[in-house]
């Protein structure tokens, strides 16, 4: 099986920097081309009536923009890197990015939650797994 295009889901996490030094290998291992997507989660902003509900989001994709150049240069050093930043819910987002941009593999880490936690946050990586008809790398990663 080859890999021709890596799709890499992270966050502002520094958990971000293991998740994309996976994908890397594998795109080093394949010569493939690699994508980092971060989500803007509307249920993570304030209520749509919210006057600053523009705001908050306007800052979400700064951090998330920031984040990702952070994670390109320390982990990617020169690596080609296409990038993306959407507004979702995170596991559509991902597997909508995934099919547009061609992706072969998806890689993204997952916090393994479990009990009370789980069933109050959900789990994007468990949504993309149960959703996703394309090869998963889930990497477990702790904050």
């Amino acid at each position: 099986m080859e890999f021709h295009k890596i799709l890499i889901a992270i966050d502002n996490n520094p958990s971000a920097e293991l998740v994309a030094l996976s994908g890397l290998q594998l795109a080093k291992q394949f010569n493939s081309e690699i994508a980092l997507i971060s989500i803007i989660d509307p249920e993570s902003t304030a209520d749509e009536d919210s006057p600053t509900t523009r705001e908050l989001e306007d800052m979400m994709e700064h951090n998330l923009n920031r984040s990702q150049l952070n994670v390109i240069e320390k982990i990617f050093n020169g690596f080609p890197i296409k990038s993306f930043v959407e507004k979702g819910i995170p596991y559509k987002v991902i597997l909508e990015t995934a099919d547009k941009w061609g992706a072969d593999i998806i890689v993204m880490g997952t916090h393994g939650r479990k009990g009370l936690p789980h069933l109050l946050l959900g789990s994007v990586a468990e949504d993309v797994i149960r959703h996703s008809k394309k090869t998963l790398i889930v990497i477990p990663v702790s904050n």
